[in-house]
């Protein structure tokens, strides 16, 4: 046991020692990486986390110990076949004491707890160390989640370190294999080093072999105690990862990705609701200035205007894109909240879990399709039966469901609103309310805002996100963007009887939040394309019968009273396939023109077909969008903007180019043209 232990130390005494080394060569890297004060590191392999922990306490106390006030920036890559979630992680930290209230890795160990890591595929962005310390996990086949990892235009990996198990014959080939290599030298730096990291020595066979691999795909190798020595880039190889990262653009060339911001003028976001103040804060994170453009007197005053929204994935049975794209997003969209918060920021919520029923016969077919169809992580989602569901409640739910148990409520406008506040503390980030911006123009400076009734532009900026809301589609630019406006009224109804008791967030004909200052929220009506945003008592009397038709045999559902006429209405815009809209403006017009060209044009379909595929859509230049965010903004908003806050600072995204291509403005046309269908 003790020989063990004393492995052990020597291991972490190794590890810490690689943290150092890497953390000090970090700053004569910062020139070559063109991303100042930036450092970016891949990881192969979590094991228990406990690397993860050490870093967290060397970047704070290095960040306690600089003179300036300048606060460098860390970035950590992970790639681990095998998923583990909070509660593994938890278990396993109890048990080597690292929870203990004296352990010296105690505190980032709850934070690390507090980020909720859960086992699905696709990228977890963690956000730590007061945004100093980001952290990307990917779980599942390493190949499969790198090769459509989008090349950053600026950021690149400088070392990376293997952790003990991947090297070991079991796990060897999932990361120490040329497909995997190859695609790790794309994100990399040309003269990026990998570090072996064991904690039993490795048989000369085994690392000559790594090594050689290694080598033929143009990295250093090093054991993780080797002093820095003289990088030898090998020019054939550096070929071979540029020629990988062009393949891969080509692939998908269709939809064009904004290019990295290099200079200092602020970006301009039309806006003032979740997505808006999701991406300043964004933004700040990475120093790039922004100024925001309100057309009312505060932030939150349109779809974000609720007192409560719901948090909680939407899955689907095949769990394809969409369904993992809100696994991601509403991870991180808690993460956000829970940064803020801790950071002193005021934001009612409560994650008291969502209890998904359904409420008619086809509803009820639907979900047992969606619990059926795999086999969910628990901390997702999990089926309850009557009698766990009325627990969860604490009302009578005579039905089985579904469990969100990380879901919840959260405050929309008090979101947006420390999402500001917190943007305000890292970079310039000015806030220009009552202010209706009516058109917009294109000029040899950039583009050019325009009020009511004004001759004059207010401001120009080379770079403009229209992120806003229900109006996201009232520009000529923007107008023929797939998406509709659908009111939403949600009625504020008293805390009495039974009713007060409700214990977590109801979604069944409509949902239920439990109450917040004596209040809860029910509805919500979904009309197209309204005429008006007035009251409406008909949409009020609706909302009150939503409840007692799910649950018609309980007696709770009385308690909803709503002839007190409270309630808001606001307008959420959705797309057909419910995926947001996030990145370059497209030029529709221009659009439309080629495939006029196309009509006209006698060559063959298959000729046409790799034209749409291999040449970029017509967009925009410096004009983006980022809206289109449904009834699940709050769950879906904060990721999209980081990933299109990510791409203008040229920094990894947090979401693949598959996603990214679904998330496209383009995307409807586009799907048409690249499988050869009309347009119209």
């Amino acid at each position: 046991m003790g020989n063990n232990s004393d492995c052990e130390n020597q291991y972490y005494q190794s590890v810490q020692q690689y943290i150092d080394i890497v953390l000090q060569t970090g700053d004569a890297q910062h020139s070559a990486n063109k991303q100042p004060n930036l450092l970016t590191l891949g990881q192969f392999g979590f094991a228990d986390g406990h690397e993860i922990l050490l870093l967290q306490s060397a970047i704070e106390y290095k960040n306690q110990q600089q003179a300036n006030n300048t606060q460098n920036r860390v970035h950590l890559v992970v790639f681990a076949q095998q998923p583990i979630n909070r509660q593994q992680l938890e278990q396993t930290w109890s048990q080597q004491g690292i929870l203990n209230l004296n352990h010296p890795l105690v505190e980032q160990a709850n934070t690390l707890l507090n980020t909720q890591i859960a086992a699905i595929n696709g990228c977890q962005r963690l956000t730590l160390n007061h945004t100093r310390l980001i952290v990307d996990v990917y779980y599942g086949e390493p190949l499969k989640q790198l090769k459509t990892i989008a090349t950053p235009q600026c950021q690149r990996i400088q070392h990376w370190l293997a952790l003990p198990d991947t090297s070991q014959s079991e796990h060897r080939d999932h990361y120490f294999n040329p497909a995997v290599l190859w695609q790790c030298g794309r994100l990399s730096l040309d003269d990026a080093s990998v570090y072996i990291a064991t904690k039993d020595s490795l048989t000369e066979t085994t690392m000559q072999t790594i090594s050689k691999q290694l080598s033929q795909c143009g990295f250093n190798t090093r054991t993780i105690t080797t002093q820095t020595t003289q990088k030898l880039i090998d020019d054939i190889a550096i070929a071979e990862r540029h020629a990988l990262a062009h393949q891969l653009k080509q692939q998908f060339a269709y939809n064009p990705t904004p290019k990295s911001i290099n200079d200092n003028q602020p970006i301009a976001i039309i806006g003032g609701g979740i997505a808006a103040a999701s991406l300043a804060l964004s933004l700040a994170q990475r120093g790039k200035n922004s100024i925001l453009y309100c057309k009312d007197a505060q932030l939150g005053h349109g779809a974000s205007g609720n007192k409560q929204g719901a948090i909680y994935p939407l899955l689907t049975p095949e769990n394809g894109p969409l369904s993992q794209f809100f696994q991601q997003a509403f991870l991180f969209s808690r993460r956000q909240i829970e940064s803020l918060v801790s950071d002193g920021f005021t934001i009612g919520h409560q994650w008291c879990g969502v209890l998904h029923t359904g409420f008619d016969e086809r509803s009820e077919a639907r979900l047992t399709k969606i619990i059926n169809g795999q086999n969910w992580p628990a901390e997702i989602a999990l089926a309850v039966d009557s009698k766990r569901a009325s627990q969860l409640a604490n009302l009578d739910i005579n039905k089985s469901g579904f469990y969100y148990p990380l879901g919840g409520w959260a405050c929309p406008f008090k979101f947006a609103q420390a999402a500001i506040a917190k943007a305000q503390t890292l970079a310039k980030v000015t806030v220009v309310y009552n202010s209706h911006i009516k058109s917009i123009e294109s000029g040899p400076q950039g583009w050019q805002l325009f009020t009511d009734n004004a001759e004059h532009p207010i401001a120009t900026h080379q770079q403009l996100v229209v992120a806003s809301g229900a109006q996201l589609t009232d520009y000529p630019q923007t107008k023929q963007l797939q998406i509709t406006g659908f009111r939403g009224q949600v009625s504020h109804v008293p805390a009495q009887g039974e009713l007060a008791h409700l214990t977590t967030v109801i979604c069944a004909n409509g949902y239920l939040t439990p109450q917040h200052n004596n209040l809860h929220c029910v509805g919500a009506s979904y009309v197209k394309d309204p005429q008006h945003l007035e009251f409406c008592p008909q949409e009020q009397h609706e909302n009150s019968l939503k409840m007692k038709q799910s649950f018609p045999h309980s007696n709770w559902p009385n308690d909803i009273d709503v002839s007190n006429n409270d309630a808001r209405v606001g307008v959420r815009m959705v797309s057909r396939d419910h995926f947001p809209v996030m990145g370059c403006a497209t030029d529709v017009e221009e659009l439309f023109n080629r495939y006029g060209i196309q009509q006209q044009s006698k060559d063959k379909p298959s000729l046409w077909q790799r034209y749409w595929q291999t040449t970029p859509a017509p967009i925009y230049e410096g004009l983006y969008v980022l809206g289109g965010l449904g009834s699940r903004g709050l769950s879906s908003g904060p990721l999209v903007a980081e990933c299109l806050a990510a791409n203008l600072c040229g920094e990894l995204s947090p979401l693949n180019l598959e996603l990214q291509a679904l998330l496209s403005p383009n995307r409807m046309w586009l799907r048409k043209l690249l499988k050869g269908k009309a347009l119209m």
